[in-house]
Parts: C-alpha cells; structure tokens; sequence
C-alpha cells in the first residue's frame, strides 16, 4: 500500500491569523485517498503555533519605518516548524509521495524552500495543489522544477485523475474509475489532526465548508477559479453528521465555516440554523463565518435564527463607501447603504460583535472615501476591519492592471501587509496611513 504525507508548509509575514490556518482542504484530500485504499498522513506545520522573529526581507525595508509603531506590526516571523524539523520528520517514515497545500501566492516562497530540501535530501516525488496551484498550474512548475505534479481544482476531482495518469492505481482493490466522489457527502478526515491543537480560546475548533461556487464577478477575487461559478450546496444533513462527529469525538465547540455565499440560498440557510438550533448535541456550539456572510441575504428574521444557532460574532464584508466602486470592482449591491446600516443597527440590537471589513487601495478609492466610511461604520458601535489591496493571481485585477514587472512578477507581494499596490488616487504611504489611522479608531471607540 502506497503512503502519502500530505503537508501544512510553514508560513512568514508580519502576522497571521490561526483560525484561517485549518488545513481544511488537505482533510478532503485525505479523505479521497483513504477512500481509494492509500494509506495517509498530514503533518500541519502550523499546529501547535509556534512563530520566531526573523530578519525583514530586503524588498520590504520600505516598511521598516513603520515597524514596532502603535497600530503596526512589530517585525517578520516564521509561523510554524522550522525546515530542517520538517525535512527530519519526512525522512522518520520515508512516503511514496509529499504532497503540500499551496493555496496563497505569498507564501509559495516558504513551502517552496521545504520543497528543494526535501527532494535534495530524499529524491521523493512531490505533488502541490490548492488555489495557487489551481490558477497558476505551468507558472509554478516552472518557477520550481522540483514539484513533479501540479494538482488543479478540488480533490475529488483532481486526485482521482492523478492516480489513473501515474499509473498509482493499478493494484488498488478500488476501480477509480468506476467509484466517483461526491464533495457534498465526502467528511473530510478530520480525525488525522490533534484536536487539542486547533482551539479558540478554551473551545476546540474545526473549519468546514457548506457550499461551493461563485456566481459573482468581483474584480478582485479568483475563487471561481478553484469552484466555478455555479452555487453547489451539501445537503443540511450531511453538514449537520460532520458537526455532531466533531462535537461527539473531538469535543468541538467552535464550527467555523470557510463558505464565500453560504447566504445566497436563503431556504438552504434556513433550514440549517433550525436544524442547528433544535439539535441537542450542538447546544451550546459557536457558529462564525471568518470569510463573511453575504449581507444582500440577511435580514432581521435570519439574525435571530443566527443568534438561536449559537452565532455570536458577524463578520461583513461591504468593499467600499463608494457605490461607484462597488460597481466598478462588480461587487453586489442589492442592498444600499441605508439597508445595510439599518441591518448592523439590527445586528448590534441582537447582541451580535460585527466587524466590517473594508478594501484600501482599490482603483477608484480615495483618502476621504475611506475615512468617511469608516467613522459611520464606528458611529454604529462595529469594528472596522482594514484589508489593504493585493493581487490574486487569475483574477481580473491582476490580468488588467499595469503594474511594474517587479511587483506583478513578485509572488511575495501578493499579499495585504506588502501595501504593494499603488493607484492614481492612493500611494503606499497612504494605505499604511489609513491602515493605521482605521486600527487607532478602533481601539478608541472600544476603549
């Protein structure tokens, strides 16, 4: 029986946020595997978190100014194992094949430094996949000729397809072929993590995911990419076994969903927040939604039933002050603002701690759109979120923008704490400016 490890690389930026780290996608990986009769394992090298200072890459000494000041970042670090721990523990059960999550174009860099000492050191075969693997499939080989196979798209489509071209499924008691999976029934092998390592505080946590698919064009966003455009839900059943098994064999109390428009079928989000609501074995678990809920679907009957499901926190995501730019980047707007304030007085009504989230340096944004916007937002008692401006490869942003070679060539840069972007209306020193300017206010309206 051939073995996989499957891997977590390290990451390095000024800060990261660990309820994002769930190696979600390597679990459905896993799963597809095991499915297939292959024996597997994942080593998470984010988990335990551990992070160390290290020295500030020299194409971001632009920012070293602002380092250590209040509201900024204090310097660089390493999260997670340090290369040659991973290269050692790759070599304590040599597999027949590595395979690493490679979803973000920022941190290509650090897991491509474990790719070269692994094949320097072993000769293993190693696969990447994930979003940046799915948008920038030839690129990556290219840049790194060590990786022998580029996964694209999900697993259970793409891991299926793999196996039959190696020739890895010859001898395996399962005809691939003749035994598809379906993603909306596939439980992600949650049980090969530690759960004492993934927690919130005092609750254990897992990430799941409801829906998949994205009907919208956002200029700035490349996830129809990875899962099409066409909204595909699991059945309420099939999520609700995946949290009872959690809650039952991992004592998880925390249930965060990775879904970019869980909200945009409104019967489907009913039924799963009754359902949530009325389970004895889910009383008392937290719903969040880091990714945001899509907030042209809520209203005042939704966040009640989203507060009886045991969500507490709502985090939004509304772009841009500016309707024009909302419209230029393509982002929905059935809402305007006055139904979207009225829905976060509602929230606030409830009880709920709502985040905004707010785009800087999107073309077309200015200075005084974005300080007007975030004092309304902090009139109403929110928290506003800064997401400086970055590309993503595939996305209609990074094809149409005219940017120097050395930013659109610089996979580091794709990356919000680079400020790397600049527009007409609004230069680095700008972003860092209303970066720190938005986190002060928040802090003073909190304090």
């Amino acid at each position: 029986m051939k073995r996989i490890l499957l891997i977590q690389p390290p990451l390095e930026d000024f800060y990261t946020t660990p309820i994002r780290l769930y190696p979600l996608g390597l679990l459905y990986a896993a799963s597809v595997l095991k499915a297939y009769g292959f024996q597997v394992e994942i080593l998470d090298c984010l988990n335990p978190l551990r992070r160390k200072a290290v020295p500030l890459p020299s194409k971001f000494t632009y920012l070293k100014p602002y380092l250590g000041q209040p509201y900024f970042f204090r310097c660089f670090q390493h999260f997670g194992w340090p290369v040659e721990k991973i290269v050692a523990r790759v070599g304590e059960r040599p597999p027949d094949l590595v395979a690493l999550n490679c979803s973000f174009a920022a941190y290509f860099s650090t897991a491509a430094g474990v790719i070269r000492e692994i094949k320097r050191q072993y000769g293993t075969p190693i696969m990447v996949g994930g979003n940046q693997a799915t948008c920038c499939r030839d690129e990556i080989k290219s840049r790194l000729p060590e990786i022998d196979y580029v996964l694209s798209g999900p697993a259970e489509s793409g891991l299926p397809r793999f196996l039959e071209e190696a020739g890895w499924a010859d001898g395996n008691q399962l005809n691939i072929k003749d035994r598809p999976l379906d993603w909306k029934t596939l439980r992600p092998a949650h049980e090969l993590l530690e759960p004492g390592h993934y927690r919130i505080g005092k609750k254990n946590y897992v990430s799941l995911q409801a829906s998949r698919g994205c009907p919208q064009n956002c200029s700035f966003c490349n996830i129809h990419l990875v899962f099409g455009r066409r909204l595909d839900y699991r059945p309420v059943s099939s999520v609700l076994e995946e949290m009872r098994w959690n809650s039952r064999y991992r004592e998880v109390r925390l249930f965060n969903f990775e879904d970019d428009n869980l909200a945009c079928d409104r019967g489907w989000l009913v039924e799963f927040l009754e359902a949530v609501a009325a389970d004895p074995e889910l009383a008392g678990s937290e719903l969040t939604f880091m990714n945001g809920l899509g907030y042209e679907n809520l209203d005042g009957t939704l966040l009640e039933l989203m507060r009886r499901a045991g969500t507490r926190k709502l985090d939004l995501s509304w772009v841009s002050g500016n309707p024009a730019v909302r419209k230029q980047h393509h982002r929905p707007q059935k809402k305007d603002e006055a139904q979207f304030f009225e829905l976060l007085r509602q929230a606030r009504r409830l009880g709920f701690f709502v985040t905004v989230y707010l785009i800087l340096g999107l073309p077309g944004q200015t200075r005084e759109e974005i300080v007007e916007t975030t004092e309304k937002l902090l009139e109403l008692g929110v928290l506003v979120g800064p997401s400086v401006f970055y590309l993503t490869p595939g996305s209609e942003l990074q094809r149409k923008l005219k940017l120097a070679a050395e930013i659109a060539g610089d996979w580091d840069l794709y990356r919000s704490t680079a400020f790397a972007v600049e527009t007409e209306e609004l230069k680095r020193r700008d972003l860092v400016e209303l970066f720190l300017y938005i986190r002060k206010r928040n802090l003073e309206r909190q304090a």
